[in-house]
């Protein structure tokens, strides 16, 4: 049986391009980076030099690392998790309404 990270690393294996092929061919990957969520490796003398993901996937990347800058991001991270398991989470939508009436 394969273990789940496996499936994931044959998966990616399976995006690996050359950065000829992204010169020639961009909008392919691009597209395909933006419909399957999936990065793509791109190597450059044979080695990993890059990786092409969505823009949706770098803007969760960049929040996580502004979140973990702070020096007390454990603590907030089990509150959060703690408050969500205790119910007291708020959905997304309902936030952005308040936000938008508060101004």
């Amino acid at each position: 049986m394969i273990k789940p990270i496996s499936k994931y690393i044959i998966s990616y294996m399976d995006n690996i391009i050359p950065i000829s092929d992204l010169q020639t061919k961009a909008k392919k990957y691009v597209d395909q980076v933006r419909l399957t969520e999936t990065p793509i490796v791109v190597t450059q003398r044979g080695r990993a030099a890059a990786v092409l993901i969505s823009y949706a996937e770098y803007q969760g990347l960049a929040a996580t690392r502004d979140e973990m800058s702070y020096p007390d991001w454990k603590a907030r991270l089990e509150r959060a998790e703690r408050e969500r398991r205790e119910g007291k989470g708020i959905a997304l939508k309902t936030l952005a309404r308040k936000k938008a009436t508060s101004r």
